[in-house]
């Protein structure tokens, strides 16, 4: 009698049964967190739907938008889901939603009365009470004046690395940061919270950052400068753009006067004569700046030591 022989699995084939169970097990897994993610970003899409018309009707009916979420639906607030999360701001002009999931991998939803309504990822558009679009750009419409007044003859400091901010306001008076929109005066490093990557936030609010050279350059041609106008340095360039920027101007930046601050002794200069602002570029250990000056219609592009108290003016990501 023959008997036949029983094949058994060798190592290796073992081995190989093992490494496909585990793909398999991890594109289960992966295909599964996938789907997760998708359902709760139509979660997300659907709440703020939902939300915006409940922010619409509430509009119709009272003429205004909610001062907060809370406010619609007869004071049950906005429609959401268990897993989400809202962000909303309000204006007379606009709103902003802003929904997350704390489901991992969902993305972030936004409605804005001041991006026509529409829903998307990404975060919000700046509001448009505080920012003003022109061309490609969304710059700040006021001087920044944040931080703790301090005297002009003190350097501004990090304050061991605590990120206090600290402020000029011109011969020392608080009313001169306030008036005019002048807002305050900053060393270069202390605008920039002391790192020197170009295009940083620094004292910005979130959502913006101190403009670079060439993001200057990109709003002078966008009011007309020409690109060697714009690359120009050292001198008066452009035609109008100085009356462009200037209060009363047609740019609607409204640049105020607010003059600057000494490097070497902390004194005060051109109040009410010109209108200096940083940029984020660093040029050896200067940084580059702007300069507008009453009698002036043209656009003053120049290095200045990083010590010197200007103005920030902020430009949106």
């Amino acid at each position: 009698m023959i008997k036949s022989k029983q094949s058994a699995f060798t190592i290796v084939e073992l081995i190989v049964v093992i490494v496909v169970i585990g793909i398999l097990a991890t594109i289960s897994i992966t295909s599964y967190g996938l789907i997760q993610s998708r359902a709760a970003t139509e979660t997300l899409k659907l709440d703020v739907q939902k939300a915006t018309s409940q922010i619409a009707s509430y509009k119709a009916n009272t003429g205004g938008y909610p001062a907060t979420g809370a406010e619609v639906d007869d004071g049950k607030g906005l429609s959401k889901s268990t897993d989400t999360t809202y962000e909303y701001t309000s204006g007379d002009d606009y709103y902003c939603l802003e929904a997350t999931s704390t489901q991992a991998g969902a993305s972030t939803f936004y409605s804005s009365s001041s991006n026509n309504g529409s829903v998307g990822t990404g975060t919000c558009p700046l509001d448009p009470v505080n920012w003003l679009t022109i061309g490609s750009q969304v710059w700040a419409k006021y001087n920044l004046n944040v931080g703790t007044r301090i005297n002009g003859a003190v350097v501004q400091t990090n304050n061991g690395g605590t990120n206090e901010v600290e402020k000029y306001c011109y011969d020392d008076l608080e009313a001169n940061c306030t008036a005019n929109n002048n807002g305050g005066l900053y060393r270069w490093d202390e605008a920039m919270q002391y790192v020197t990557t170009e295009g940083a936030q620094g004292i910005c609010p979130a959502g913006s950052h101190i403009p670079s050279d060439n993001d200057i350059k990109i709003l002078e041609m966008q009011l007309g400068m020409s690109q060697a106008e714009a690359d120009a340095a050292n001198y008066y360039r452009g035609t109008d753009q100085g009356d462009q920027l200037k209060p009363g101007g047609t740019s609607g930046l409204n640049m105020p006067f607010a003059g600057g601050s000494e490097y070497a002794d902390g004194s005060f200069f051109s109040l009410s004569q010109n209108a200096g602002w940083w940029s984020s570029t660093e040029s050896s250990a200067s940084a580059w700046s702007r300069d507008v000056f009453i009698g002036e219609s043209t656009v003053l592009r120049t290095t200045n030591e990083k010590g010197y108290g200007f103005s920030v003016r902020c430009l949106g990501n």
